[in-house]
Formats: C-alpha cells, sequence, structure tokens
C-alpha cells in the first residue's frame, strides 16, 4: 500500500471520529466509545454515513487487489512459483493483514480521542471483557466483508463486486436497525454481518441483539466456506 493511500485512511478515520463527536454523544456514540458503538437502532442516516465512510474507504482500498494481480504481474510469478492457489491466497492474507491493522488504528485512534476529549466516556476501563469482545466482532466483521468482497472478484468484474458489497453494507445496516426496532424476525441480523460489529446491535449487556458467541461462530463458518469457495475457484481459473 502506497503512503498516499495510507494517508488518505489516515484522514478518513480522524474525520470520521471528528464527524462522530460532532453529532453529539445522545445521538452518535451511545457507548461512549464512537467507532464500535456503530449506528443506534432508529438508524439516524447522518450517523449511518459517518460509520460507513471507514468501511467504503477500505472497500475502495481492496478494489482490484485480487483480480487484477493474479491476472497481472502475478502471472509472471506463476511462470516460477506454478500456484495461482498459493499465490491468490497469499494476497488474500495480505490484504486481511492490512485490514485488521487499519482497523487497529481506527479503534486506537477513538480510544485516544475518548481519554482526551472525556475520560468518563471510555466505557471500556469498567467493561474491558465487552470491549475486547465487540473490538474483535468489528475487527473480523471487517475483514470477512472485505473477504468476500475478494471472493466475488473471482467471478465477477471488481466493479461489480465493490457495488454488491456495498450495497450489502448498507442495506444490512438499515434492516437490522428496523428489525432490533420491532422486534421482529432477529435471527435475520446473523445474515447482515455489519451489524455483529455494533456494540448497539450486540447483546452485551442490555441489548436484546445478536448473541457475540453466535456471532463469531457465523463468521467463522463463512471465513471457511469464503476459503473453501476461493480456493475452488483459483484451481480453475484459466489466467493465460
Amino acid at each position: 500500500m502506497t503512503k498516499r493511500i495510507f494517508l488518505t485512511m489516515l484522514i478518513v478515520i480522524l474525520l470520521q471520529i471528528l464527524l462522530f463527536h460532532y453529532f453529539d454523544g445522545s445521538k452518535a456514540d451511545l457507548t461512549g466509545y464512537m467507532i464500535v458503538s456503530g449506528v443506534p437502532i432508529s438508524n439516524k442516516f447522518v450517523v449511518l454515513g459517518t460509520w460507513y465512510m471507514f468501511f467504503a474507504g477500505l472497500s475502495f482500498l481492496s478494489l482490484g487487489y485480487l483480480r487484477q494481480y493474479i491476472s497481472g504481474y502475478g502471472i509472471y510469478l506463476m511462470i516460477r512459483e506454478k500456484s495461482k492457489v498459493k499465490l491468490g491466497f497469499r494476497r488474500i492474507g495480505n490484504l486481511m493483514i492490512l485490514i485488521s491493522g487499519l482497523s487497529l488504528i481506527q479503534l486506537l485512534f477513538s480510544i485516544v480521542f475518548a481519554y482526551i476529549n472525556n475520560v468518563g466516556e471510555a466505557f471500556f476501563y469498567d467493561d474491558f471483557q465487552s470491549f475486547i469482545c465487540i473490538a474483535g466482532l468489528y475487527i473480523m466483521s471487517n475483514i470477512v466483508l472485505i473477504f468476500i468482497q475478494m471472493a466475488l472478484e473471482l467471478h465477477f468484474a471488481e466493479e461489480v463486486s465493490l457495488l454488491l458489497i456495498n450495497v450489502y453494507v448498507l442495506f444490512s445496516v438499515t434492516l437490522g436497525g428496523v428489525l432490533l426496532s420491532v422486534q421482529k424476525q432477529t435471527w435475520i441480523l446473523y445474515f447482515l454481518i455489519p451489524n455483529f460489529g455494533m456494540y448497539v446491535r450486540v447483546d452485551l449487556p442490555e441489548s436484546a441483539g445478536l448473541s457475540p458467541v453466535l456471532a463469531y461462530m457465523v463468521l467463522t463458518v463463512i471465513t471457511i466456506i469464503l476459503s473453501v469457495l476461493s480456493y475452488i475457484r483459483l484451481k480453475k481459473m484459466d489466467l493465460t
């Protein structure tokens, strides 16, 4: 990743944090911890847009990261290594590490901002176990969503994959808020991954939302399925 892209993501992170703070704690920061608090169940669209900024950055950053590589420069490496599967998974692994790193930076910036702005807002001091649980779900959700985008790129054009995953993310957050508001058909939430990393939508501790244990299980199963499907697709792909 170039320094320019990294700097752009840092700007997005800082802007997102400032906007969350600007839109009032009672609306945007229901937990006292901006990033993992997520979007309120009432689906405040200005907050949804602010939350979405970071994922949109990750998604555009990942555009063509796998497909363009293995069908471009990767072809020359395959002449030497003779394994597009190994090359593809190495590329996916590098991207997942990058996504994890950027998500951690985002979380750390939020912690520092919350501490500087108001130490009392840092809820994780009193409930560190919940913080670790939701932070892990948030990072893992980002990884799985980008993995889905990479898997889609093996079947469709990069632009189509980008559109599909972003429409899915926005649809999932909006529908998740509706389901939690009416408390009906909440089992559908386990198919709406972007809700997994939101403190206000996970059962921690009084919300009647997603179960953290089931959420981790769903993300693990999806990761395994995506790995198997990507392996099969990479094995069959003809890049010559």
